[in-house]
């Protein structure tokens, strides 16, 4: 009996971890989508597929050689525009975390962004900003890595890399882009798309998760390597748990109603928190991180809205603020963390969050300022009220017909 080649059943196994980590990108859009007002839906699909492309395309040519090419600390420079046959699955799999980042730093400014604006930064955030950081934390050179002697950090399955990165990335858009027209009168109402639509997105975002965390794990086939994603997928699930049930405990006591959308989006923002240390926590750990991570995501949705920060998608609260704790506590409480004996990762940890942070700032920040100059980046007001489907994307209403372009 032949039995099959390792790395290829392995291979394999990474493929497919990509194929339901992909499911955390879409189903953003479907959240996106449906909290989106139905003037403007055609928009967000749009958006979110085109920049599948973009990010694709950027990755390819320089990002994965940034992020994984021969190397130093700082930056990779190998694989520029070529690809070796045994880093394919490697590729598709780093790909995939990428344009998952990339969609959470620019679906922010949600109904006020011009569709080339939004393609010029998500090129630069998939080929620059995402590339270096990820080379930082997750390319064995890499100045933070958790195999690096000056600076060994701990983030397993992107708490930082993806989210946090993202996630501020997304706070610049907002702040250079604005709130959306008539956001804070007192008369604004905001019209849903659909809510069911939400419940599938988030639904498929938590699939996501699984594939992301489980896709992460370097040895598959060795021995016992089996517990291991056991307990990966059982902490991750853990925190899903209970940052969901926390999330509509508490919207029920503050508001007297039960709302759904607290209890997915707390769920999402316990996973974000978990992963960092996803694989080494104990399960009771896990609560406690998807626990901390739904409270922390509530408190500044609230704070965001106290000081006029228009963000209808949560993703400052939602990922950036989780991102931030989740590596904190992978610095206490992870193997690798200080309770584990390593004291000096929880302060490296701290540094990789300021890192991340002021990295994407320092990029994003000019760049978005410069698009808003050429008039590039934010729809004008008549588009708004109008919706961006009928001028942009030749749609009369979001359930119409197409214009004849004849």
């Amino acid at each position: 009996m032949a039995f099959p080649d390792s790395i290829a059943v392995h291979d394999a196994f990474i493929l497919l971890c990509s194929f339901f980590a992909l499911c955390l990108k879409f189903g953003f859009a479907f959240v996106e989508a449906g909290k989106t007002d139905p003037k403007n839906v055609s928009n967000v699909i749009f958006k979110n597929v085109a920049d599948t492309f973009v990010t694709l395309l950027a990755f390819f040519l320089h990002g994965y050689a940034f992020a994984f090419g021969e190397h130093n600390a700082v930056i990779g420079t190998q694989f520029f525009l070529t690809l070796n046959k045994t880093n394919m699955v490697n590729f598709f799999f780093n790909y995939v975390r990428c344009a998952v980042a990339t969609t959470l730093a620019l679906g922010a400014a949600n109904e006020r962004t011009e569709p080339i604006g939004y393609l010029i930064s998500a090129y630069v955030f998939s080929g620059i900003i995402y590339p270096l950081a990820c080379h930082w934390v997750w390319d064995q050179q890499g100045i933070f890595s958790p195999t690096s002697t000056s600076y060994p950090s701990q983030d397993y399955a992107g708490s930082g890399v993806i989210f946090l990165l993202g996630g501020a990335a997304a706070a610049v858009s907002l702040r250079v882009i604005g709130s959306r027209a008539g956001r804070w009168s007192p008369h604004f109402k905001r019209t849903e798309h659909s809510q069911p639509m939400v419940v599938l997105g988030g639904c498929l975002q938590m699939l996501g998760f699984l594939g992301l965390v489980i896709g992460t794990h370097p040895r598959v086939l060795d021995a016992d390597e089996g517990l291991l994603l056991g307990l990966g997928t059982v902490n991750l699930l853990h925190a899903a748990t209970s940052g969901g049930l926390y999330g509509l405990m508490i919207q029920r006591i503050d508001k007297n109603y039960y709302d759904l959308d607290s209890m997915l989006s707390g769920a999402i923002a316990g996973m974000v928190a978990v992963c960092a240390g996803v694989d080494t926590y104990m399960p009771g750990v896990a609560v406690m991180c998807g626990a901390t991570g739904s409270l922390l995501f509530i408190g500044f949705r609230r704070f965001l809205c106290a000081v006029k920060l228009d963000d209808p998608l949560n993703i400052v609260s939602g990922y950036l603020i989780p991102g931030a704790w989740g590596l904190m506590l992978a610095g206490l409480f992870s193997d690798h963390g200080a309770l584990g004996g390593h004291i000096q990762v929880l302060g490296n940890n701290c540094i990789v969050a300021l890192v991340l942070f002021f990295w994407a700032v320092a990029i994003m920040y000019p760049l978005l300022s410069i698009l808003m100059c050429f008039g590039v980046l934010r729809v004008p007001r008549f588009m708004e009220k109008q919706g961006i489907d009928k001028i942009r994307h030749t749609l009369r209403h979001p359930h119409g017909t197409r214009k004849s372009l004849n």
